[in-house]
């Protein structure tokens, strides 16, 4: 047997283990990916069901509190930002971003009653069932986009 007769004679045993390789790589970076995405949407749904105790503790307190309101807009700013990265992952989580816009904005103006800066302030645990509505359809619509 030559040397060239035996190097082909092994080329298709390299083909194999390379094509193995490179299938095992794609399916582990497929797998982090996709689990990636699953560690956001679970940290992004804990946030928001955080963002709903102190907007219920607000509005259903008697008197304003400028600490539940600074929570509320602390909370509110990183569970933004965390939708904001959240869709930049895939296709699929960009349609779930824009086609959940609406949700997202009724949530906080339900939240911050449009402004915290009211000088007839009252209680009003309506905006609580609305804020509970909107994170309820952002986590059905997510659960589907992830």
């Amino acid at each position: 047997m030559t040397g060239a007769h035996w190097a082909w004679s092994l080329a298709p045993i390299g083909a194999a283990l390379l094509a193995a390789f490179v299938t095992l790589w794609g399916d582990h970076w497929r797998q982090n990916r996709l689990g990636r995405r699953i560690r956001d949407a679970d940290e992004v749904k804990t946030r928001l069901y955080g963002f709903l105790t102190p907007v219920a503790e607000y509005w259903m307190a008697n008197k304003r509190d400028r600490v539940l309101e600074a929570k509320i807009l602390a909370t509110k700013l990183i569970v933004v930002a965390e939708l904001d990265q959240m869709q930049r992952h895939s296709m699929r989580l960009r349609r779930w971003y824009r086609d959940t816009e609406k949700c997202r904005l009724d949530m906080i103006d339900a939240a911050t009653g449009g402004c915290f800066q009211q000088d007839d302030w009252a209680p009003d645990p309506s905006r609580v069932t609305i804020v509970a509505r909107e994170i309820g359809r952002i986590m059905r619509t997510l659960r589907d986009a992830c």
